[in-house]
C-alpha cells in the first residue's frame, strides 16, 4: 500500500510540474491577440472534416453559447469561413481561410522556438534520455487509455490529408509555398487514378480522432511507392507510426509487390529512423531548392 501511495504521489507531483511547463509553452499564444481557447478551436478546425460549431463544442467540451461567441470573433477576424450544407440548409460547415492557416503556421513556429530554448542547455546524451522518458510515458499510458485503430480511408479523409500536410510540413520543416501548393495537386491526382486492387490509404485513429496516415501507390506490377506518411504531433512516440508502416508493408506483400520505395527529405529524422528500422536504405539524394533552403530529397528502397 505504501508503494502504491508513493507512486500516486510522484505522479501527482509530475502532473503539477508539467502543468506549469505547459503554461510557459503556451505563452506565445498569450502574447498574441488570440486566446488559448481560440487557438485550440483553430487547430481543431484544421483536423476536422465537415466541421460545425456543434462538433467543435463536443470535441473541445465548450458550451454552445461560448463557442458561438468564439466563432463570431474568428469569422470577424477573417480566420474562418462558413459554408452552408447542400444537404441541410440549417447546417454550416466551418473551414480556415488562408489568413487563418497562416496564423496556425506562425503560432506553431513560435511554439517550436520556445521548446528549442527550453532544452538548448542539455547535451545530446541528456536530451536523448529526456526524449526516451517522454516516449515511454506516452506509449505506456496511451496503450491502456487509447487503443489504436488503423482503417482504410473514406472520401471525408481526403481534405484531412491535404490540410494536415499543408500545415505540418511548412511549420515543422520550413518548407516553401511550392510544396504546399504541390500537395493539393499530388493527392488529388492519386485519388483520381486510385486503384483499390493494388493501392491503399490507411488512416490511424484513436477514439474516432485521426492521428496519422500512410498510402501505397502502384509504380509498376512489382514495385510500390510508400506515400503520404504523416503523424500528428500528439501521436508521436506511441508506436503509431511503426504500426502504419507495418500495415503498409503487409499490404504490399499481400498484393504481390516485391519492391517498395519512398521519397522523403533529410529533415524528417523520426520518419527516417522508422524507415531504417524496417530495412529501407537510401539509394539517391538531391537538393530541391524549390521546397526551401538546404532541402535534401532522398529516395529509400526495400526489397520485400
Amino acid at each position: 500500500m505504501n508503494d502504491e501511495s508513493n507512486t500516486i504521489s510522484q505522479i501527482r507531483s509530475f502532473n503539477r510540474f508539467y502543468t506549469n511547463v505547459l503554461g510557459l509553452l503556451d505563452q506565445h499564444i498569450l502574447d498574441s491577440e488570440y486566446s488559448l481557447t481560440e487557438v485550440r478551436v483553430l487547430h481543431e478546425i484544421c483536423k476536422t472534416n465537415q466541421c460545425t460549431a456543434i462538433v467543435l463544442g463536443n470535441q473541445l467540451e465548450i458550451d454552445r453559447s461560448y463557442m458561438s461567441r468564439i466563432i463570431k470573433h474568428l469569422e470577424k477576424g477573417e480566420l474562418i469561413t462558413k459554408l452552408q450544407s447542400k444537404q441541410d440548409n440549417r447546417v454550416y460547415y466551418i473551414a480556415l481561410t488562408e489568413k487563418g492557416l497562416g496564423i496556425i503556421v506562425e503560432l506553431n513556429k513560435k511554439s517550436d522556438e520556445q521548446i528549442s530554448q527550453l532544452f538548448k542547455h542539455l547535451g545530446q546524451e541528456e536530451l536523448s534520455k529526456v526524449l526516451e522518458a517522454m516516449s515511454v510515458i506516452k506509449k505506456r499510458v496511451s496503450e491502456s487509455l487509447y487503443p489504436i485503430t488503423i482503417r482504410n480511408f473514406v472520401k471525408d479523409d481526403i481534405e484531412y490529408l491535404i490540410l494536415r500536410h499543408q500545415i505540418l510540413y511548412p511549420s515543422e520543416y520550413d518548407l516553401s509555398s511550392v510544396f504546399v501548393n504541390n500537395v493539393n495537386t499530388v493527392i488529388h491526382q492519386f485519388i483520381e487514378h486510385f486503384d483499390a486492387s493494388k493501392e491503399c490509404i490507411l488512416i490511424a485513429e484513436v477514439d474516432g480522432q485521426r492521428l496519422g496516415s500512410i498510402a501505397i501507390a502502384k509504380s509498376d506490377t512489382k514495385t510500390a511507392q510508400l506515400r503520404f506518411f504523416l503523424l500528428e504531433p500528439e501521436a508521436r512516440g506511441k508506436g503509431i507510426g511503426k504500426k502504419l508502416i507495418e500495415n503498409a508493408l503487409e499490404f504490399c506483400r499481400e498484393k504481390g509487390y516485391t519492391h517498395i520505395f519512398l521519397e522523403t527529405i533529410s529533415r524528417l529524422k523520426t520518419a527516417r529512423y522508422i524507415y531504417k528500422s524496417k530495412g529501407f536504405k537510401i539509394t539517391h539524394t538531391h537538393e530541391n531548392p524549390a521546397w526551401g533552403k538546404d532541402v535534401i530529397e532522398e529516395r529509400w528502397d526495400l526489397d520485400l
